[in-house]
């Protein structure tokens, strides 16, 4: 009996040491399957739908202007085939379309100007902080090349700065060209009391339009010089005098004369 109890318990020991050596494999079930790598043509497309489909080489987009909606608003299509509403951003033209404020002074020329210069040409949008507006437009600064076509706006006088934090990139490189472009007098620094903070008094525009228009027959030519426009007058040692357009000069023979004819000193 004692034989057999041992035999028993050596039979026993044996099969324990072998089921100890065999270790099961963990069996990989489809949740806990090791991540693949993506390719980086899906790592760009997740990219796209969970930002925006920026190329971080060149940190913008690239399109083709379709049309013009107005001086600072036009249609694009991107390089990946989506269409989408651009507005220029840091900057405001006066209106063309506003179911209010109608045709602002220099709305048309500045939607003009904005067709001319852009519509069919390649661009490059770049972005800011803020990438899209309260009505899902995109906001950017237009590169034509190598001009940035916002600046370009305010260098004509067909855009004022207008500044919505966060974007505010280019601020001060575009407050010193409206510096420039509203002592030179050019397009809506023509109209005294036009631009205003927020947007532009069409009811200024009306007012000037009622001023008698000044006469010169050219005997003071080298004098005083006017600018029709801006109703601005310069005299021969300020920093704008030879900037007039020639078609809008307008003599005088004294700053009394320019004055009675309702015209003011330039700052410089």
């Amino acid at each position: 009996m004692r034989n057999y109890l041992f035999a028993s318990l050596i039979v026993l020991l044996f099969i324990l040491a072998g089921c100890g050596g065999v270790v099961e494999e963990p069996r990989q079930t489809e949740d806990q399957s090791a991540p693949q790598e993506r390719s980086p043509e899906s790592r760009n497309q997740a990219k796209e739908i969970v930002d925006s489909p920026v190329n971080e080489d060149i940190e913008g987009l690239r399109g083709k202007v379709l049309s013009v909606v107005d001086g600072d608003t036009f249609k694009v299509r991107l390089d990946n085939g989506r269409e989408e509403t651009v507005r220029m951003t840091l900057i405001d033209t006066p209106e063309t379309k506003h179911p209010k404020l109608g045709v602002q002074p220099f709305g048309k020329e500045a939607s003009e100007f904005t067709t001319s210069r852009l519509t069919g040409k390649d661009v490059l949008l770049e972005l800011d902080v803020q990438e899209r507006d309260r009505y899902g437009r995109v906001l950017a600064y237009v590169w034509l090349g190598e001009q940035l076509f916002n600046q370009t706006l305010i260098e004509e006088g067909l855009a004022r700065v207008a500044v919505f934090p966060p974007n505010t990139k280019y601020v001060d490189t575009f407050r010193e060209v409206q510096r420039k472009a509203e002592t030179a007098g050019n397009g809506i620094w023509s109209i005294e009391d036009y631009v205003l903070e927020k947007g532009y008094a069409s009811e200024a525009a009306e007012q000037q339009s009622e001023v008698p228009e000044a006469a010169s027959d050219g005997t003071c030519e080298g004098k005083i010089k006017g600018n029709r426009n801006s109703k601005i007058y310069h005299v021969p040692s300020g920093n704008y005098y030879d900037e007039v357009s020639e078609h809008n000069i307008v003599w005088f023979c004294s700053e009394e004369e320019a004055k009675a004819a309702g015209y003011r000193a330039s700052k410089r």
